[in-house]
This record gives structure tokens, C-alpha cells and sequence, in this order.
């Protein structure tokens, strides 16, 4: 009676176990083909937007902008501020990691593809469980997507003011124009603000922010001059 309780209580087990395995199984081939479709679609929300919405009554603004219409000088603003190795990387910026580990920085290391993963399907209260699932959508992003298409999501739905998401709607709200006739200088006092976007006003910053963006500027024309900026503009 024992042995029968026990072979019974095994099956159970192995039945459980293979139920959660399916589970996980299609729970990953769901998440595979949103991902695949974002490659083309453009995603109607995000959950930050989505936490936003509370806060913000409704009241945001967000003006989707194919890349192309973005600018070079924002997008390569935007990345030798935020993720410079951005055309070298995987989605994760090791050697930039390990620089913040050695340093002891509480600054964050997460790469243009992290914060895309981040900002488009998950919350912003850190844990273990989130970081890990950033990891795992953050793959799955550099799996199906190509770099341009990643930094054009991230260029549309980064929070960049207190209720503004895409660098053309703060262009737009700071600078009175769209973000294709941004100088550089101007591009980069925009970066500059992402970090912290509802307390940094590009129109009214610090002495340090632009000094910030001054070596953003730099930056930027050393990723055009290098080719390293050659996987979202053209030469």
C-alpha cells in the first residue's frame, strides 16, 4: 500500500512537473512572437506609460516618429550619453559592467537594449525577479530586432519630461521644433536629461549638465567619425 502511495505520489509529481515546464515552454513562445511583431509594429503603450497613466490622469504626450525622421544629431546624442558601445554590444555592455564593479559606482550600467526591455514590458521597482526578467527580454530583443530598430522604440517611448515620452515631443515642447532640426548642442542637452527627465529641463540646465553635454557632443562626433554609429545612420 505504501509502494502504491508512493509510485502514486511520484506521478503527481512528474505530471506537476511537466505541466509547469509547458507552462514556461509557452509562456516563452508567447513573449517570442510579441517581440517579433514589435519589429515591425509599433507598440501602443508601455508599461511605464501604463504606471504613468495614474499619475498623469491620462494627460501625456507621445509623438511616435520613424527613426528616420528623428535626426542623426538626437540619435547619436542619445547614445554616446546613455550606451556608446551600442553598435558593439549584445544587449549587455560588459566591459562597462565590469568598470562600475571595480568602482564600486551605485551609477547603473544598463544598455539601450535593457532600458527598451525595461521601459516597454516590465515595472520600475527593482528586484532580483525583475532584473532577471529584463535579462531574458533584453535577449529576446537582440535576437529579433536590428540595432536601428531597438534605439528607434527607445527614441519613441523613453520618458523625457513630466508626462512626455520620445525625444519629438520634448523637441518640440523645449525647443519649439522637431527633432530632426536639433543642432547637435541642443541634442545633447536633451540626453542629458534622460537620466532624470521630470527634474532636468533641457532649456534650463545646470553648469554641470553642460559641461555633461558638452562631452556628449564630443562623444557623438567620435562615434560618427569612428563608424561606431554606423549601425543606426548612415555614413
Amino acid at each position: 500500500m505504501l509502494k502504491n502511495l508512493s509510485v502514486r505520489n511520484s506521478s503527481k509529481l512528474i505530471n506537476a512537473g511537466k505541466l509547469l515546464f509547458a507552462l514556461l515552454v509557452t509562456s516563452i513562445m508567447i513573449l517570442a512572437l510579441i517581440v517579433i511583431s514589435l519589429r515591425w509594429l509599433n507598440p501602443p503603450t508601455t508599461a511605464v506609460i501604463f504606471s504613468e497613466r495614474t499619475n498623469l490622469k491620462d494627460s501625456f504626450k507621445i509623438d511616435w516618429t520613424p527613426i528616420e525622421s528623428l535626426g542623426d544629431n538626437i540619435a547619436l546624442a542619445v547614445v554616446a550619453s546613455e550606451d556608446s558601445n551600442f553598435c558593439d554590444h549584445y544587449g549587455f555592455d560588459i566591459s562597462e559592467i565590469l568598470k562600475v564593479t571595480r568602482e564600486g559606482s551605485m551609477r547603473g550600467a544598463s544598455t539601450i537594449s535593457q532600458q527598451v526591455a525595461k521601459n516597454l514590458f516590465l515595472w520600475r521597482k527593482r528586484s532580483w525577479i525583475r532584473k532577471g526578467s529584463e535579462a531574458f527580454m533584453t535577449i529576446l530583443i537582440e535576437i529579433f530586432w536590428s540595432k536601428r530598430r531597438i534605439l528607434e522604440v527607445y527614441l519613441n517611448i523613453a520618458e523625457t519630461g513630466n508626462g512626455y515620452f520620445g525625444v519629438s515631443s520634448i523637441a518640440k515642447k523645449r525647443f519649439n521644433m522637431p527633432s530632426n532640426r536639433l543642432s547637435l548642442k541642443q541634442a545633447s542637452y536633451i540626453a542629458v536629461t534622460l537620466p532624470n527627465p521630470k527634474k532636468r529641463n533641457a532649456t534650463n540646465l545646470s553648469e554641470r549638465l553642460k559641461n555633461q553635454a558638452k562631452n556628449v557632443v564630443i562623444g557623438a562626433t567620435t562615434l560618427k567619425i569612428e563608424g561606431r554609429a554606423s549601425c543606426f545612420i548612415n555614413k
